[in-house]
């Protein structure tokens, strides 16, 4: 069961949709919309009844970057403040008056569950997959760096409130 409301629903399919036209060699409507509905089926899982722990660290830049329509960035922006709230949810921005920091060298997440080796996803021309322990440790350490330059969550969330409503509230 989803939670979210049907706008945001549309707003998250608008985002992803012109996400992935700006990645794919293949835009085909079939293409597109069947990574669209996998990404949006994937959401789901943060309804269960156990849910995952997700902790998320985002650069301010991403808040400010036009994806889709101005509409569909504030309420993607208003979905993601939204889920925040969750117990089992942390998002936190990196204001960009920090600078550089290590989470620059590019998107990656880490994986891990009882009994699973921990997995690192590298993003890139294809998304890589690796249980290598020094890879993974190495991409803990990084994100442990970036964690440690951004904003405490309930700032973070007002800053995504923030952004979503100066910058792209039609």
């Amino acid at each position: 069961m989803v939670t979210y409301t049907d706008t945001r629903s549309s707003a998250n399919r608008r985002v992803a949709r012109a996400l992935f036209l700006a990645a794919q060699t293949d835009t085909s409507d079939d293409a597109i919309g069947a990574l669209v509905a996998a990404r949006l089926e994937r959401q789901v899982i943060l309804d269960q009844v156990k849910p995952p722990d997700v902790v998320a660290v985002l650069d301010q830049a991403v808040l400010h970057r036009l994806v889709g329509s101005p509409q569909a960035m504030h309420d993607a922006l208003a979905h993601v403040a939204e889920l925040s709230q969750r117990p089992y949810i942390v998002v936190q921005v990196v204001p960009a008056g920090n600078g550089a920091n290590a989470g620059l060298a590019g998107a990656f997440d880490i994986a891990a569950a009882d009994g699973i080796a921990e997995t690192l996803r590298m993003e890139g021309v294809e998304d890589q997959t690796t249980e290598k322990r020094s890879l993974v440790r190495k991409a803990a350490v990084a994100f442990d760096r970036v964690r440690g330059d951004a904003l405490p969550r309930d700032a973070s969330r007002d800053l995504i409130l923030k952004v979503a409503d100066e910058r792209w509230k039609p």
